[in-house]
């Protein structure tokens, strides 16, 4: 996403060899101006250090968030997107899990389109992280809700040896099941077809490998902030009265700052 950015601003990309990689982890381990206004979450490992605020395997969404912002230019800005039912339909009973997938994938579409840059969203129940860069639809995601998502592009070089492109047809987000060529730690794809924290089936929440946030007001017993639904990372312009902050997140349904859960 840095990288992007730069381009299209006619800037020098900020990330040229994988070298970097080991830059921003020791970055993560040593410099605390990477925590959010609540500290971080402990125990602090390897890869996002003083970034999380849940104690990650690896990187949280927040981490994520603010590396974006971290290493783009100046005045360019990153939040956490989430989707649940309850953001689209408060009050009314659950629309069915393929409806949820559809919403969510319309608002993940709505951003590449304002912005056309491309958003890193978790998949495989937050156990992965991939790169959207487009996708296409009988219907334009900005004016319609749901639109008709036909497929979708996304870019992970752990994914499939002989190529970091992938695209895929609409029900392979949804329903996940693409292992063909992937010969990486992740196995088979579930992509879109468990919500983050899942492990083996919708809405068991059994991934402990990418928690709930355990510090700042999205924490606490009983909250849910990413579980039970899907997050991505996408450029924005929210940038007043303390927005900016990565530490924030985004209702992904009416681009309202997440304040408590």
């Amino acid at each position: 996403m840095a990288n992007y950015d730069s381009i299209n601003k006619g800037q020098t990309q900020p990330f040229t060899n994988s070298s970097a990689q080991t830059t921003v982890e020791h970055n993560n381990q040593t410099q605390t101006s990477g925590e959010s206004q609540w500290g971080y979450a402990t125990p602090k490992n390897t890869w996002a250090g003083y970034t999380n605020i849940a104690p990650d395997g690896g990187t949280d969404p927040r981490s994520v968030a603010y590396m974006a912002w971290n290493y783009t230019i100046a005045n360019t800005f990153y939040h956490d997107y989430i989707y649940r039912w309850t953001f689209a339909h408060a009050g009314q009973i659950p629309p069915p899990f393929s409806q949820q997938v559809l919403e969510a994938t319309t608002k993940l579409g709505v951003a590449l389109e304002q912005y056309s840059e491309p958003v890193s969203v978790a998949i495989n129940g937050g156990m992965h992280l991939v790169l959207v860069t487009g996708l296409w639809s009988a219907t334009d995601p900005m004016t319609s809700f749901p639109a008709q998502i036909q497929g979708l592009v996304y870019r992970d070089p752990e994914g499939d040896y002989s190529s970091d492109r992938e695209e895929i047809d609409y029900s392979v987000w949804a329903g996940g099941n693409y292992g063909s060529g992937l010969g990486n730690q992740f196995g088979t794809y579930s992509l879109w077809s468990l919500y983050y924290g899942d492990k083996y089936a919708v809405g068991d929440g059994l991934n402990t490998f990418d928690p709930e946030p355990s510090v700042g007001p999205y924490a606490g017993a009983g909250k849910k902030h990413w579980y039970g639904g899907f997050t991505w990372i996408r450029l924005d312009n929210n940038y007043t009265n303390g927005q900016w902050s990565p530490d924030w997140a985004y209702n992904s349904i009416n681009g309202q700052q997440i304040l408590y859960e």
